[in-house]
């Protein structure tokens, strides 16, 4: 496997509920989830990626740019949820953030820099992945309001070349949560058809066929009111095809929300 090559794949949910330190008693109504999530961080830590590019559903949204964190170093706490002592930092990725630009430009996919902390989006996958041990440079993408059609394979496509030629081993870390409509009283409401939208993504996900989903869900996404595939659709303009090391980890909706964890692609280091 060549030196700059991407060396591993995941796509894991972003409740803060599923860190044992924020859940509590809670947690133990997704210990299926919070283990999956433990054990995707573990595979990426393994992996020998030297950098790894986040893509967050709940970064700031321009509207017709991708955001990025700036800045040699990242924060984030918990303090929205209660939990302002839980906080941790990382160490930023600039040259990441130029090669990305200068890619996705020859796409004419705009860049745009973000203000603030990490948002849960990064930083509920970010923690797992500091317990694992991994130590490596962060970079954080979020997504536009109003993607042309095409856009998110494109901008997956522009991170892969950019990534490739920095030199270094990477890997790819997608956040995303399913539906929030899985039962009365959940955060977006209800609808009972939210149930079909999981089932089907975490289908999808188990048969290998993430390509395929964006479109095949298309009529789902509003009604379940996901945040999952606009990073599942980038991180797959990233990946490409064929793929080795799939697993599906885990998947569960113990509060109204679905959450999917899995291994989209893993090599070797």
């Amino acid at each position: 496997m060549a030196q700059g090559s991407l060396r591993a794949s995941v796509l894991m949910c972003h409740a803060p509920i599923v860190i044992p330190a924020l859940g509590r008693a809670d947690t133990a109504q997704c210990l299926a989830t919070t283990a999956a999530m433990a054990e995707a961080a573990s595979r990426l830590a393994a992996s020998g990626a030297e950098r790894v590019v986040v893509l967050s559903p709940h970064a700031p949204r321009p509207a017709r740019a991708y955001g990025h964190y700036d800045g040699k170093a990242l924060y984030g706490d918990f303090g929205r949820f209660g939990e302002p002592q839980l906080a941790a930092r990382f160490e930023g990725d600039p040259m990441t953030i130029a090669a990305v630009r200068a890619e996705a430009a020859g796409e004419g996919l705009a860049l745009e820099g973000l203000a603030g902390g990490l948002d849960h989006g990064a930083l509920v996958p970010l923690w797992f992945l500091r317990e694992a041990g991994w130590l490596g440079k962060v970079s954080v993408f979020g997504f536009p309001w109003e993607p042309a059609p095409g856009d998110h394979r494109a901008f997956g496509g522009a991170i892969r070349r950019a990534l490739d030629g920095l030199g270094a081993p990477w890997a790819l870390l997608a956040s995303g949560d399913c539906s929030h409509r899985l039962r009365p009283g959940s955060p977006s409401g209800y609808d009972p058809r939210a149930h079909a939208f999981d089932r089907d993504l975490a289908e999808g996900v188990r048969e290998g066929r993430e390509a395929d989903l964006p479109r095949e869900l298309s009529p789902l996404r509003s009604l379940a009111a996901e945040d999952v595939i606009d990073s599942l659709e980038i991180a797959m303009g990233a990946i490409g095809e064929p793929r080795e090391g799939r697993a599906f980890l885990s998947y569960e909706g113990p509060f109204g929300v679905g959450y999917l964890v899995a291994v989209l692609q893993e090599g070797r280091p």
